[in-house]
């Protein structure tokens, strides 16, 4: 596979004659690529032919302007389809998946009281796979405390504001993202963001219940991009898990927001090791192979190790982000030269 992720990264078929991608460009992205062996789902961001495209840009006024629903918010958005499904499925004691193949949102804590990380697409979405798999899995959405946005895209935040809505509780971002949402303004899929609420800054711990959760900001994805770290049970056994809160290369071709994306990278592998992280989770099941690990994880004998459990390989995930980040930095600034 690694032959094939290398041919894909490092080919140079959609830029002109005149564009010489540079060493450094090629071996960035071979070293991220290596390291993706564990980690497939992110080696698209070592893709060297790829279009670096940009969604974190005010929105035209055709969609600014589209017809509303309650709350502002688009009709197409509130009521739109939702992504493909999955079951939801409780991963480890306190850990609980509620998304689709689209994009994941997790449930932390217990019935003394969960954090909600991340909202789906949509409102419909919330109410089927958030609200509707915690009762299928006979949890209870009245012990939500709060829901936790790791960024400012509306896949992430477009159900964020029903699920608040229905239940009473507050919306958290970082300060960064709260303006950048206000700055993309509404979308046609996804809605008009939420109104602003609870601000959460690096290094903060967020306690809800009897659980707790430590906020890190990762700049890059977006500017103010969470990527929290919290304690999971497997069977009452302790692990760390990182949740890595921001992956696309979907901010434009900006080299020092790619460099921005690396530093992050480079400092969440040293916070992860200094918290014993031994779980790496994202917010999209493609990307960290949530999927399979749910099939693994029913599949699992009581003799099997967990199969969200990777520690020290998991750790390679780090240098994919990173590498990955500065092989695209360098090749802008190989087309800037030429």
């Amino acid at each position: 596979m690694r032959r094939a992720l290398l041919a894909m990264a490092l080919g140079t078929a959609m830029f002109p004659a005149s564009f010489a991608l540079g060493e450094d460009a090629a071996t960035h992205a071979r070293l991220g690529l290596e390291a993706a062996d564990r980690w497939p789902g992110y080696a698209s961001l070592c893709n060297l032919d790829s279009r670096i495209r940009d969604v974190n840009s005010p929105r035209s006024e055709s969609a600014r302007n589209q017809p509303t629903g309650e709350r502002g918010r688009g009709a197409a958005a509130r009521h739109g389809r939702t992504s493909r499904p999955l079951p939801p499925v409780r991963v480890f004691d306190n850990l609980y998946f509620l998304g689709n193949r689209s994009v994941s949102a997790w449930l932390y804590g217990d019935e003394r009281g969960y954090l909600l990380i991340d909202g789906l697409n949509n409102d419909e979405e919330a109410r089927r796979f958030i609200l509707g798999g915690m009762k299928t899995l006979g949890l209870d959405p009245e012990a939500i405390q709060g829901v936790l946005v790791t960024h400012a895209h509306g896949d992430h935040y477009g159900g964020a504001d029903y699920v608040a809505e229905v239940l009473g509780v507050d919306i958290m971002m970082s300060q960064a993202d709260w303006d950048l949402a206000a700055a993309l303004g509404e979308h046609p899929r996804f809605g008009a963001p939420p109104e602003p609420g609870v601000v959460v800054r690096d290094g903060q711990t967020i306690r809800f219940g009897v659980s707790a959760l430590d906020v890190h900001i990762t700049p890059g994805h977006t500017p103010g991009t969470i990527s929290p770290v919290f304690a999971v049970y497997d069977d009452g056994q302790p692990h760390s898990a990182m949740l890595w809160g921001g992956t696309g290369f979907n901010f434009g071709p900006n080299a020092e927001i790619f460099r921005d994306y690396a530093e992050s990278a480079a400092r969440m592998r040293e916070l992860s090791r200094e918290a014993g992280v031994d779980v790496f989770i994202s917010n999209h099941a493609r990307r960290d192979g949530s999927i399979e690990m749910m099939a693994a994880l029913a599949d699992r004998q009581p003799d099997e190790p967990h199969p969200f459990v990777t520690g020290e390989e998991g750790y390679s995930l780090f240098t994919v982000l990173e590498q990955c980040a500065l092989a695209q930095a360098a090749r802008l600034r190989g087309a800037v030269s030429e």
